[in-house]
C-alpha cells in the first residue's frame, strides 16, 4: 500500500472516529433538540431549493427562497403554539368547568380504583392540588431545574435552526478538489442525513395512523358501544404528538385514554384496553412493514437500541435511538459488514 492510500484509509478512519465522538458529545453536552431541530430545517430547506431549482437560480434568488422557508418556519412554530393552546382548552369553557370536569375524572377514577390503590388515590381536584402544592414547597428545586431546562430546550432548538439556514446558504458554495478528511466527513454527515429523512418519515406515518385509529374510534366507535369519553379531541392529539417518540409514546397515550375511560365507567375502561390490544396488533405488523421499508430494522431491534440509550442517556436517548441505530447499522451495510 502506496503513502497516498495508506493516508486514504486513515482520513477514512479518522472519519469513523470523529463522526462517533460527535454522537456521544450530543448527549453530555444537551445538543440533541439543536441537532434534531437543526436537520428537519436543513432538509426543508434544501427540498423546497431541489425543487425550485427551474425557477431559483441565481445567488438572490437562494437566499429569497432560504428567507422564504425562514418566515414559513417561524410561522409554523407559532401556530403549533397556538393549535395547542386551542386544543387543550376548547374541551373546557371556562375555568370552573375545566375544575369541575378534571374533579369529576378523579372521583370517578377514585371510585373504581379505591379497592386497589386504597388511600392513596385523591378524592376531589382539592386533594391533588393540595398535594402538588406541599411537594413544590419542599421540592422548590426541581421546578427551577426544570425553567432551566426548559430555556435550555428552546435556545439550543432555536440555535439548530439558525445554524441550519447558515449552512444551507454556504453548501452550494464548495467548489475544487475536496481533502480526504473532509471527504470522509461528509460521507458520513450525508449517510446520517438519509437516515434522519427516512426516520423521521417513517415515525411520523405511524403517528398519523395511531392518531387516526384512535380518532376513529373514540368518535365513531365508542359511541356506537354506548361510551361518550370526554376530551377526544385533546385525546387524538395526543396520541399524535406521543405516537413521534417511538414505542415509549405508545405507552403514554394509551394510559391516558385508558384514565379517561375508567373515568366514564370500568366497561367503557376494559373496552379501551381490548381496543388497545386489538390496535396494536396491527400496528406492529404496519410498524414493521413501514420501518423495514425504511431503515431495513425490525421493531425488536428499536426497542432494544432504545433500552440500551435510555440507559446510557436517558430520555434523549429514548429519541435519538433509532436514528443513531440506523445510522450505524446503514454505515456497517456499506461497509458489506452486516
Amino acid at each position: 500500500m502506496n503513502v497516498a492510500l495508506r493516508k486514504e484509509a486513515a482520513c477514512e478512519i479518522a472519519s469513523y472516529l470523529i463522526a462517533i465522538a460527535a454522537a456521544l458529545l450530543v448527549f453530555p453536552l444537551r445538543l440533541l433538540p439543536c441537532l434534531l431541530a437543526g436537520m428537519v430545517t436543513f432538509e426543508i430547506i434544501n427540498a423546497f431549493r431541489v425543487r425550485s431549482q427551474g425557477y431559483l437560480r441565481s445567488k438572490v434568488s437562494g437566499w429569497l427562497a432560504v428567507m422564504f422557508i425562514s418566515l414559513v418556519l417561524v410561522a409554523a412554530v407559532f401556530g403549533i403554539f397556538m393549535l395547542l393552546y386551542n386544543v387543550f382548552t376548547l374541551d373546557f369553557t371556562s375555568e370552573g368547568d375545566f375544575y369541575r370536569k378534571v374533579n369529576d375524572v378523579v372521583s370517578e377514577a377514585h371510585d373504581k380504583l379505591y379497592p386497589v390503590l386504597g388511600d392513596y388515590m385523591p378524592k376531589t381536584y382539592q386533594d391533588i392540588e393540595s398535594t402538588l402544592f406541599t411537594w413544590l414547597q419542599t421540592h422548590i428545586y426541581i421546578l427551577q431545574n426544570a425553567g432551566q431546562k426548559a430555556l435550555h430546550f428552546f435556545a439550543v432548538t432555536f440555535v439548530g435552526i439558525f445554524l441550519a439556514i447558515l449552512v444551507s446558504l454556504a453548501s452550494h458554495k464548495q467548489t475544487g478538489a475536496t481533502p480526504n478528511l473532509k471527504y470522509y466527513l461528509l460521507q458520513r454527515i450525508m449517510t446520517f442525513r438519509k437516515v434522519f429523512s427516512a426516520v423521521v418519515t417513517a415515525q411520523v406515518k405511524v403517528a398519523a395512523f395511531n392518531a387516526l385509529a384512535t380518532g376513529i374510534f373514540l368518535y365513531l366507535v365508542m359511541p356506537l358501544l354506548g361510551y361518550h369519553l370526554p376530551y377526544t379531541k385533546t385525546l387524538t392529539f395526543v396520541t399524535f404528538l406521543c405516537s413521534l417518540l417511538p414505542i415509549i409514546g405508545n405507552l403514554i397515550s394509551n394510559t391516558l385514554v385508558t384514565l379517561v375511560a375508567l373515568s366514564v365507567s370500568l366497561q367503557a375502561a376494559i373496552v379501551v384496553i381490548i381496543y388497545l390490544i386489538l390496535i396494536h396488533k396491527a400496528e406492529y405488523f404496519i410498524n414493521a412493514r413501514i420501518f423495514g421499508a425504511k431503515i431495513q430494522s425490525s421493531v425488536w431491534e428499536l426497542l432494544l437500541a432504545m433500552l440500551i440509550f435510555e440507559s446510557l442517556f436517558g430520555i434523549a436517548g429514548v429519541v435519538a435511538a433509532p436514528i443513531f441505530y440506523a445510522w450505524l447499522k446503514t454505515e456497517l451495510a456499506q461497509k458489506q459488514l452486516i
